[in-house]
């Protein structure tokens, strides 16, 4: 009897690697469905809260698959659960699914063509930060899982999440919004994973333990003048001269005014909005940006800068200004735990052989995810989708084949996909072995 359960004990153990091997010889076939996914959730892009077709498309393929389905979390939201076999954790994985107001410029034959209403303008839409390969690696990784599930030890909560890129004002939104609708409360995640695409080499995967990537705030600031004709400018009260010096002037907040030496910050304007006409001094114009920090006590000392600045504008200009910090919300650092990096360091390793890294710099974009990881471990990582013959390149040629994450160029070369659909399927494989 002893020999017999040593022996159930072994096959056991043996399981997890043989999955592994199993899903090798599954990426023949799984893989060309992923990147058909990708290409129709790319040709049909849709903004935050607004992801109505790609969380339809998800459901309906969960439920094929014989997953349990939670729609209509945080709007748009979706929490698919695939029972183990055996005793376990819960271990979550999250996909974002909105796309962004970009008109897209790559000529792909799945380009989207969709547009749409923006902060009151004609706008393109595009998946420009890659969040439809996101989706269509966590829907290959659930078709994978479900049909092992037997083999698994604990749960996976596949969380596909609405309005990373932040919800419309008067909405909330993303991660935030499906905590405070109480998913982890309901299915109780022991870890999160997550992956993110970018410009990096094709098939590279990269973490950095610790603080991975910026708090970010959103900031507007409104100025109020006096209308008038162009023709009689002294009549009235210029709010886009004013606008003009705010502009100048935050951009010393950074280079000039506070000290970036062992924590950086950035501060961008991305938004100028002023006028109908060109014949008419309007009453108001509006200014939008943000505002990253890893250290909260400097992100306090750039909104007070930010305050100063406005004032001495408002006085030498005549204007009334009013500034609001955390529009649409507030991100916080996104961390990755250190033991949780150290321990499945090797999963990703053998993910893509010979091509991770572990960093040792974090970036100064942000994510909602860190609302995830701040309730219980997370472990967020890159993975590069850079054209294999571009890589190390100094002759960048096409934009497509070097633009960054936003750029109307964004492109994510399909032959990495399956190194993400493996590094998320080995994390959730051997954290059971490791914790």
């Amino acid at each position: 009897m002893k020999k017999f359960l040593l022996f159930l004990i072994a096959v056991s153990f043996c399981s997890q690697a043989d999955l592994k091997i199993s899903l090798e010889e599954e990426l023949e076939t799984l893989m060309p469905k992923v990147i058909e996914w990708r290409h129709d959730i790319h040709e049909h892009p849709e903004l935050g809260n607004r992801e109505f077709r790609t969380s339809n498309k998800v459901k309906v393929h969960l439920e094929s698959l014989g997953i349990k389905v939670e729609s209509g979390i945080a709007y748009t939201g979706l929490v698919g659960l695939i029972e183990g076999g055996r005793p376990g954790p819960t271990i979550a994985l999250r996909a974002d699914m909105d796309a962004l107001p970009v008109e897209e410029k790559t000529g792909l034959p799945f380009a989207s063509k969709v547009r749409t209403k923006y902060l009151g303008n004609d706008v393109g839409v595009m998946h420009a930060c890659g969040h439809d390969a996101h989706v269509a690696i966590l829907m290959g990784v659930a078709e994978f899982l479900a049909k092992n599930k037997e083999e698994l030890k604990g749960n996976v909560m596949l969380i596909f999440q609405p309005a990373e890129e932040g919800p419309p004002e008067d909405e909330g939104g993303g991660a935030k919004m499906m905590l405070q609708e109480g998913i982890f409360e309901r299915y109780k995640p022991e870890v999160i994973f997550g992956l993110h695409v970018t410009n990096i080499p094709n098939g590279v995967l990269s973490v950095k333990s610790g603080p991975a990537m910026a708090a970010a705030s959103a900031y507007r600031i409104t100025v109020k003048g006096v209308q008038a004709h162009g023709s009689t400018p002294w009549s009235g009260i210029d709010p886009i001269m004013a606008t003009a010096q705010l502009i100048e002037s935050l951009n010393t907040v950074v280079s000039r005014r506070i000290n970036i030496i062992n924590n950086p910050a950035v501060l961008s304007i991305g938004l100028v909005k002023a006028g109908t006409r060109n014949n008419i001094i309007p009453e108001e114009s509006m200014l939008m940006g943000t505002i990253r920090t890893f250290d909260p006590l400097l992100r306090k000392e750039i909104y007070e800068e930010i305050e100063q600045i406005a004032k001495g504008v408002a006085v030498g200009t005549g204007t009334e200004i009013k500034v609001e910090f955390d529009v649409g919300g507030f991100y916080p650092v996104t961390f990755n735990n250190v033991d949780l990096v150290s321990k499945m360091t090797d999963s990703l390793k053998q993910a893509s052989p010979g091509k991770f890294y572990e960093s040792n710099t974090p970036v100064t974009g942000a994510e909602d995810f860190s609302y995830f990881s701040q309730e219980i471990p997370g472990l967020y990582f890159w993975l590069g989708i850079n054209k294999p013959e571009d890589e190390g390149s100094a002759n960048f040629g096409d934009k497509t084949e070097v633009a960054g994450n936003h750029s109307p160029y964004f492109y994510v070369d399909d032959s990495a996909l399956d190194e993400g659909v493996k590094a998320l399927t080995y994390l959730v494989l051997d954290y059971p072995e490791k914790f």
